[in-house]
């Protein structure tokens, strides 16, 4: 096996389309996988925050283990308003792929998050074509979630993590136990303390069947709630120990040992990308290693909503690099990386 590392630039920013941004990679057999991205037009505002409309979710295959990548493809497309984005895939054991995305149904001005929608499509052809979408959530509350969000469980259940809006204090989780048929509101909700806002939540399954919920948010310190029942209802939370910013964190269970992989903004801002290894389903963090580090300061260039996928011995990971434009705001390019699993476990083994 190659275990040469791989960097890329897998979706560069361009004038007419400079958000290459939240991304998710489906590991198939025979070393394909398929890449699914948001792409958006050039933003209604000068910093390179969301546009109103002209966003959609873009596709690239590689058939080689990430060492060359296809051109882009159409994957889902909406004409102006409403945006599709933030996919994620989960791939069941007959075969179906699942994949839900998030939906902007209407755009107005001052209210960022009206109208959003998660929403889920299969397929079963891999990744061929595609179901007519169905809803994930209900229109009552505008729920959200973020790229490479989806968690299967082991006992057949998957989790779609949400943070519920404008308030950002609320999270809960919809779940399913019929493949994606149909869906429905975990029992209860995990409410943020006083004076504190959530970031996206993410989920993981530990080593004897408990979830635990990974909560970034305005405190400074990372919280975590555990789940005896498949994600239904929740502890209180507790702090972690580590120190991220209110980004997007991503934690898998590795294939190979069972360990927990986090990667996370280990910064007060979006930058300094870092891994760490749990031996002990989170308790201790280890072999801390950095992914994408911070170039300068001032910061010039951030990264940030990293997804992760295993196979064949790989990690493959994708996380966006915003840097300044002039004509734009901001450019975003969609970054790709590889590493063997063994190069997580070569940081320092001490904790931190």
């Amino acid at each position: 096996m190659n275990t040469a590392e791989i960097n890329n630039v897998v979706a560069p920013a361009s004038l007419d389309t400079p958000r290459k941004v939240e991304g998710t990679i489906l590991p198939l057999d025979g070393g394909r996988l398929y890449l699914v991205y948001t792409a958006g037009e050039r933003a209604n505002h000068v910093d390179g925050g969301m546009p109103e409309g002209g966003i959609q979710l873009m596709g690239k295959w590689s058939y080689d283990e990430g060492e060359s990548w296809s051109e882009k493809f159409l994957v889902r497309k909406m004409n102006g308003i409403p945006n599709v984005m933030e996919p994620s895939f989960v791939r069941l054991p007959g075969g179906r792929v699942l994949q839900a995305y998030m939906q902007w149904d209407t755009y107005q001005a001052g209210e960022a998050y009206t109208g959003l929608r998660c929403k889920m499509t299969h397929s079963d052809d891999d990744c061929a074509t595609w179901s007519e979408p169905t809803l994930i959530t209900g229109s009552e509350t505008t729920y959200f979630t973020t790229n490479d969000h989806l968690v299967p469980l082991s006992s057949g259940r998957i989790l779609l993590p949400v943070l519920t809006a404008p308030d950002m204090t609320s999270v809960r989780t919809f779940v399913t136990d019929d493949d994606g048929r149909s869906w429905r509101k975990g029992e209860t909700a995990i409410r943020a303390a006083d004076g504190v806002r959530y970031s996206y939540p993410m989920a993981v399954e530990l080593s004897g069947g408990t979830v635990a919920m990974f909560l970034t948010n305005s405190s400074g310190r990372m919280h975590v709630a555990h789940s005896t029942d498949g994600g239904d209802t929740w502890s209180d939370v507790n702090e972690s120990g580590l120190e991220p910013c209110p980004a997007p964190v991503m934690v898998r269970r590795v294939p190979e040992t069972g360990d927990l992989l986090l990667i996370w903004n280990n910064h007060p801002q979006r930058t300094n990308l870092t891994s760490a290894i749990s031996r002990d389903d989170g308790n201790t963090w280890t072999h801390y290693r950095l992914l994408q580090g911070q170039q300068g300061w001032p910061i010039e260039r951030t990264s940030a909503y990293p997804s992760l996928a295993f196979s064949n011995g790989y990690a493959h990971m994708t996380w966006y690099e915003r840097r300044s434009h002039p004509k734009t705001g901001a450019m975003f390019d969609l970054l790709y990386r590889r590493r063997p699993v063994s190069w997580f476990y070569e940081g320092p083994s001490g904790s931190e």
